[in-house]
């Protein structure tokens, strides 16, 4: 191995100390700037022992997931997302309107759902019109149950 081989190779090491450097340095930074989202404010404190609190941190969750769905999915018709758990050991469940396509909004109900093991359940309500801001060009209709607010009933040839 001569003394440009060597040259070469330190080059390469120092770029690479650099180059992990720089990443560490915009991980640290990204993770710090997010680091305060979840505990910021009374509002988003996740772990609040008030169960009506975390009742109603659910709800806007579901608000937030329902409209998701709706713009991700460009469902433009009534529907709802069936109750799912939420990180603060609470469950919401939403149902939105149709999509009022003059304005693109829609109103948005939302049940959030908290009980220390069963003894006493705590639920808030929430309701709020919200202007999309995308809905797709392509419609997936396959979805079209699965947001359905009918019961999905399973008949014999289903099964």
């Amino acid at each position: 191995m001569g003394k440009s081989d060597t040259r070469i190779d330190n080059v390469v090491m120092i770029f690479s100390g650099f180059a992990v450097l720089i990443a560490a340095t915009l991980t640290m930074a990204t993770i710090s700037n997010h680091s305060g989202d979840l505990t910021a404010g009374n509002e988003l404190a996740l772990s609040t022992p008030d169960p009506l609190k975390r009742a109603e941190l659910a709800a806007k969750a579901g608000i937030d997931a329902a409209r998701y769905h709706i713009e991700c999915h460009g469902r433009t018709s009534a529907g709802r997302i069936a109750p799912r758990f939420y990180v603060n050991g609470a469950t919401f469940a939403a149902e939105w309107d149709d999509v009022d396509m003059a304005d693109s909004t829609t109103v948005i109900r939302s049940t959030g759902d908290f009980s220390w093991g069963g003894e006493k359940s705590y639920q808030a309500d929430m309701e709020s019109k919200i202007k999309l801001s995308f809905l797709p060009t392509h419609k997936q209709e396959i979805l079209e149950r699965y947001y359905s607010r009918d019961d999905i009933v399973i008949t014999d040839s289903e099964k």
